[in-house]
C-alpha cells in the first residue's frame, strides 16, 4: 500500500516542481517562442481571477504532497478518499487545460504538459487496489 502512495507522491512532486518553475522563473528563461510555451503562458487562459494558474498549482500540489506523505505513514480511509477526490478534480482541470492547448491555442507548454499528465497519472494510480505488494 505504501508503494501506491509513494508513486502518487512522486507524480505530485513532479507537478509541484513544474508549477514552481512556471511560477517563479521568468518566461524568457524557460519558454522558447518557437515552442508555443510563451503563447500558452501569455494567453487569456494562463490566469484565473488574476492569479497565474501555476501559483494555484504550487499551493495545491504542496497541500497534496503533505496529505500524501501523511497517508504513507499513517493511512486512513478519510485521507485516501480526500486524495482520490482531489486528484479526480485535478484530472478534470488537467484535461480542460489540455483541450485548451490542443484545440484553442494550438500551442503547447512543456511544463504544463508535465503537470497535466502527472496529475492524470497520479489519479490513475489512486485507483489501483490497496493490496500489499511484495517486493522481492
Amino acid at each position: 500500500m505504501k508503494i501506491k502512495y509513494m508513486v502518487i507522491l512522486l507524480f505530485i512532486l513532479i507537478s509541484f516542481i513544474s508549477s514552481a518553475i512556471l511560477s517563479f522563473k521568468p518566461l524568457s528563461e524557460i519558454c522558447n517562442i518557437e515552442e508555443g510555451c510563451d503563447l500558452v503562458q501569455n494567453s487569456i487562459y494562463a490566469e484565473t481571477f488574476g492569479i497565474k494558474n501555476s501559483i494555484y498549482g504550487v499551493a495545491v500540489f504542496f497541500l497534496l504532497s503533505g496529505i500524501t506523505t501523511f497517508q504513507i505513514f499513517k493511512p486512513t480511509k478519510k485521507k485516501e478518499n480526500f486524495l482520490k477526490i482531489s486528484l479526480i478534480i485535478g484530472s478534470i482541470i488537467a484535461i480542460y487545460f489540455l483541450i485548451l492547448q490542443i484545440f484553442f491555442l494550438k500551442a503547447y507548454c512543456k511544463y504544463c504538459l508535465v503537470v497535466d499528465f502527472s496529475v492524470i497519472a497520479a489519479t490513475a494510480v489512486s485507483f489501483f487496489p490497496n493490496k500489499k505488494i511484495m517486493v522481492i
